[in-house]
């Protein structure tokens, strides 16, 4: 079977090194060494995800994912960041230029590799009729949202919350429970601040949303009609 391949942009040449020594086992691996070399590769070579640093040279990994998500040869890449910037302020930023992921550094290999298959699943198994809550439709099999008829442009991961909170409706959802099914993660090193900040997305994207999707204080999330 043909390997996925990855895209690392990151500029600590060790870091580079060791991401692609571990990754090729499984991926078929592509490096740069700055932004403008990594959109270069992004746009000709096809990548089927990116690894992204953040402070990077020239440019920085924050206007590389804007400018990725706006490019019509690339914005339907999945983007996982990867960085020693780790609080909520640098997750939010990262993940409201696009992004799918944000995994801060240092990181857990098998975390990091969980993660990644999670980003390329295309067929877990799971239904793929369209379904409709209220005004809320959502075609898992072209991985589209449409609300009150206009379609709402999202990042995978932000899809596959919204659709499983909806698919769920009224059921409370711990941020375990999401991280779980979305990510395929039962790690506790997981960093969960993550889905709070992809719900937020969905609520500034999507103002009506804001009163389906109700958060749960000292629990989670779940969708009402």
């Amino acid at each position: 079977m043909e390997k996925h391949r990855i895209l690392i942009i990151e500029d600590n040449a060790d870091t580079r090194r060791f991401l692609e020594a571990m990754l090729s086992k499984e991926f078929e691996i592509i490096t740069a060494e700055n932004a403008v070399i990594g959109i270069d590769y992004a746009r000709n070579k096809s990548p089927d995800l990116i690894l992204l640093d953040i402070m990077l040279p020239i440019l920085s990994g924050y206007d590389a994912c804007s400018l990725l998500k706006k490019d019509e040869r690339t914005k339907r890449i999945p983007i996982i960041f990867l960085s020693a910037k780790n609080t909520v302020t640098d997750i939010t930023q990262g993940l409201s230029t696009g992004a799918d992921d944000y995994i801060p550094k240092p990181f857990d290999y098998k975390e990091l590799v969980a993660r990644i298959r999670a980003r390329l699943r295309t067929d877990d198994g799971s239904s793929t009729q369209p379904f409709q809550v209220g005004e809320l439709r959502i075609d898992p099999a072209k991985r589209e949202v449409t609300y009150s008829g206009k379609k709402i442009m999202l990042t995978l991961t932000e899809f596959d919350i919204l659709s499983l909170l909806a698919s769920k409706v009224g059921a409370v959802l711990s941020r375990e429970d999401i991280l779980k099914e979305v990510w395929r993660d039962d790690s506790q090193k997981t960093n969960d601040r993550t889905i709070d900040v992809h719900i937020r997305a969905l609520r500034r994207k999507v103002p009506a949303l804001t009163k389906h999707i109700m958060s749960i204080y000292g629990v989670g999330y779940k969708y009402e009609k």
